[in-house]
């Protein structure tokens, strides 16, 4: 026999009462970390597609410890009707860029080791930012309403 079978209707509802104020009484904190982690519920959708990666090219799976011998490293990005092209060059720490079909766009690289760096591409819609030393680092594009983001990739 259950302890609450002896119980009257009022003394049920005041059970109950007493479960659903102690429910409501979530920390805050607790209360932030959930929003927090739904926030990061679609967090892959929000980032823009990898088209090509010429790290990845049959022959370059396994890349060789000298990296500016293979050439410059292209990557191509999709996103909200946004394409960037990207390429390094290694040796010379340039990194060369095409936001295609949007002059104008603002484009601000990111990296774990430095501050952000932003540049707008021209009325063809190219870029140039030099000094990009290898690591990771990932690209923002804004135009208009629309916004790029690449996943953080590394050169």
């Amino acid at each position: 026999m259950s302890e609450h079978e002896n119980l009257s209707d009022d003394q049920l509802l005041a059970l109950l009462g007493r479960a659903l104020a102690d429910g409501a009484a979530v920390p805050q904190r607790r209360r932030d970390a959930a929003r927090a982690a739904f926030t990061w519920r679609a967090v892959d959708a929000e980032l823009a597609a990898l088209l090509h990666d010429s790290a990845l090219d049959a022959g370059a799976a396994v890349r060789s410890s000298d990296a500016g011998a293979a050439g410059p490293r292209t990557l191509s990005f999709e996103q909200a009707g946004l394409t960037l092209e990207l390429e390094h060059d290694l040796a010379g720490g340039e990194l060369l860029g095409e936001v295609v079909g949007e002059p104008g766009a603002v484009v601000r690289l990111e990296r774990t080791d430095a501050a952000p760096v932003a540049v707008r591409a021209d009325v063809s819609g190219f870029f140039r930012v030099e000094g990009v030393a290898p690591g990771p680092l990932r690209v923002v594009v804004e135009r208009d309403d629309r916004v790029l983001t690449t996943p953080w990739v590394t050169l």
